[in-house]
């Protein structure tokens, strides 16, 4: 009777803890209930709870740090139902107006609402300034970082790879 309990007990955790169940949040899988298929450019968000309270995770790693390419659109998609009440933006400032920063809004779509249809479209810009950090508008502490690549450090010029000299004669 001992081993039967014990095995039940080891298969409704097994379950609750998201295997087998459908929750489907590796790192290349992405989540067949949510519709959400991660990849280079696609981020599926879940929301998980740690010792230190809820944390985003992206595919699958809590407060995952990212590197983003300028230029390039990347999506959070925020549809799996564990996102609701937990809205995702980017801002400049480590956790964002939580810690009196503001919300970074070029090049940033949003639609639909997290926990449903709710999806973040980001574009950086050569010009982003970087690092940015994603966090949750709603809570504190939830967030990471995204580092940006292919930037001209944040104030629009590049420096030409070659100079001519210029004959004045």
């Amino acid at each position: 009777m001992k081993q039967f309990n014990l095995s039940i007990l080891i298969l409704s955790l097994f379950y609750a803890c998201g295997g087998g169940g459908g929750s489907g949040y590796g790192e290349s899988s992405g989540s067949a209930a949510s519709g959400c298929v991660s990849s280079a450019t696609n981020f599926c968000v879940k929301v998980v709870s740690t010792a230190g309270g809820n944390k985003y995770s992206i595919d699958g790693t809590t407060q995952k740090t990212l590197t983003l390419t300028a230029g390039t659109a990347y999506t959070f998609d925020q549809t799996d139902s564990t996102n609701a009440s937990h809205p995702l933006a980017l801002s400049e400032t480590a956790d964002g107006t939580h810690a009196s920063g503001t919300a970074y809004t070029t090049g940033v779509t949003t639609t639909g609402t997290a926990g449903s249809s709710g999806k973040t479209t980001f574009t950086p810009a050569s010009n982003a300034p970087t690092p940015l950090y994603y966090f949750c508008t709603s809570h504190s502490g939830m967030g990471g970082t995204a580092n940006i690549s292919g930037t001209s450090g944040g104030s629009g010029y590049s420096v030409p790879s070659k100079v001519e000299p210029i004959d004045t004669q």
